[in-house]
């Protein structure tokens, strides 16, 4: 697209700012590519892009050149906390304090982390994450760092709401994020099914009207310990192989932090399992029918948290949940319990309406009424699996990559095995590693993707055990 003339003007402005180094401050290409539809009025703009590639820098010195240039400007900051927001506040004082010409301009008010200009009641400030503080500002520009940390959404969504009534423009910006049902991984899920999508190797530009998302990442496949390809995802000049190696070789840096922050892959603390692309693909537009082969995972706790059971189709592969039982939110850890009656009832169903050939269930929690359901239907279709390292770890890897390489497994698209499935983390300890949730108690479910990789991994096991020997009892009509 041509540049905007607010554009050129920004330019020609940056270039009058002086960096800690001493020199301007010089748009590069990929920067103005970026922020081209900001300046041409797209509402949002929503920037995801690896550390070390001048995000804060630039979004300080955006928020200048707004208040420079706008009439009695409301300029935000926010981030997830306050020394975050500031940090870009800080970077903004810094170019105040090294330029002769912004100091006839503006007045920086450093107790109240505020600028204000000296031309009229324009200002750019810092606001608390807490969304009380932020709640009925109406701003002509707001800047959100650091969107990575969000744990709500609450705090966009105020600054967004904010903006009609004088026209504003919001800008976003951040790393990749570590949960893909976070709210930035939610807002980036939602982009990229904007109607225009445009991509230049590792660098993803979507948009509608009035919301367009930059994303430079890597794709999971790439090399992360090539810096050659490293290099694609960190479009910036100082940016080097070279330069990109150092940071990758300190014994500091560690792994999940390098393909998160250099190579822009989402990734928790731990590691990633399933990304949501993968998964999506997937999906397929079909149900388990009446008197199916299946195998069929259980896994669950008994108080709060959730519980669920999952159903695997042996002739394809396809998963489906039989049933998931969530604790509603708000309630105390030991304030609901799992209706153990449903449960029962819910195996009962998929006992008479499918040919289970073999189920695993992880029995801890349920150990009696495992052995009950054994004696009622008998093995294999009911065995106990506990799911300890070793084991997980090769049900684990078999599920995500046999998924990654186009399946089987796929799945029905149900919102709670998607949700459960996106959510789990895999945490790696000695001997091997497990699914688990992105944070100690975090109230993000993902029992029914354990359940979903025991009964994908009791079709493994089925069918490498050759034909088994099942009377099947009558079946339910439906």
């Amino acid at each position: 697209m041509t540049a905007p003339p607010e554009l050129e003007a920004f330019d020609r402005f940056c270039r009058a700012l002086t960096l800690e180094q001493g020199r301007p401050l010089a748009l590069e290409p990929f920067q103005r590519s970026m922020l081209a539809e900001h300046f041409a009025g797209a509402r949002e703009t929503l920037i995801l892009l690896p550390k070390k590639n001048g995000k804060t820098t630039l979004l300080a010195a955006l928020g200048l050149f707004h208040l420079c240039t706008t009439p009695n400007a409301e300029g935000v900051v926010g981030a997830t906390s306050r020394d975050q927001a500031t940090i870009l506040f800080d970077q903004a004082r810094g170019f105040v304090s090294r330029s002769a010409g912004l100091q006839q301009r503006v007045v920086v008010k450093r107790g109240y982390r505020e600028i204000r200009s000296l031309r009229d009641a324009g200002r750019l400030r810092v606001l608390a994450a807490d969304v009380d503080t932020a709640d009925g500002v109406i701003p002509t520009l707001a800047l959100v760092d650091e969107l990575h940390r969000a744990r709500s959404a609450e705090l966009y969504g105020v600054f967004r709401d904010g903006l009609g009534p004088r026209d504003g423009r919001m800008i976003a910006i951040s790393p990749a994020g570590d949960h893909e049902q976070s709210p930035l991984g939610l807002m980036r899920a939602a982009a990229r099914k904007l109607p225009v999508q445009e991509r230049a190797d590792r660098y993803l530009v979507s948009r509608s009207p009035d919301f367009v998302m930059h994303e430079w990442a890597l794709e999971r496949d790439d090399d992360v310990a090539d810096m050659a390809v490293v290099k694609r995802a960190n479009p910036a000049s100082w940016q080097t192989p070279e330069e990109l190696a150092r940071r990758h070789d300190s014994p500091s840096m560690l792994p999940w932090q390098w393909a998160r922050f250099a190579c822009g892959l989402w990734v928790g603390a731990e590691a990633w399992w399933l990304n949501a692309e993968a998964w999506a693909a997937a999906e397929r537009d079909a149900h388990l029918e009446p008197g199916d082969e299946v195998t069929i995972g259980f896994d669950g706790s008994r108080y709060g948290d959730a519980t669920a059971l999952v159903a695997c189709r042996i002739e394809d592969g396809l998963v489906e949940p039989l049933g998931v039982w969530e604790q509603p939110a708000g309630g105390g850890p030991r304030e609901w319990e799992v209706p153990t009656g449903e449960v029962d009832a819910a195996l009962a169903e998929a006992m008479g309406r499918y040919k289970v050939r073999r189920g695993y269930f992880d029995p801890p929690l349920w150990q009696s009424e495992i052995d009950s359901w054994a004696r009622e239907y008998g093995e294999p279709a009911v065995m106990r699996y506990p799911t300890n390292r070793s084991r997980m770890k090769d049900a684990v890897e078999r599920f995500r990559t046999d998924l990654a390489a186009g399946g089987p497994p796929f799945h029905t698209g149900d919102e709670l095995l998607t949700g459960h499935a996106l959510n789990a983390q895999v945490k790696e300890v000695r001997g091997g590693y497990f699914l688990t949730k992105s944070r100690p108690g975090s109230p993000d479910k993902i029992d029914a993707a354990v359940a979903a990789v025991l009964a994908y991994e009791a079709r493994a096991d089925h069918l490498a055990s050759g034909p088994v020997e099942y009377e099947p009892a009558e079946l339910i009509a439906f």
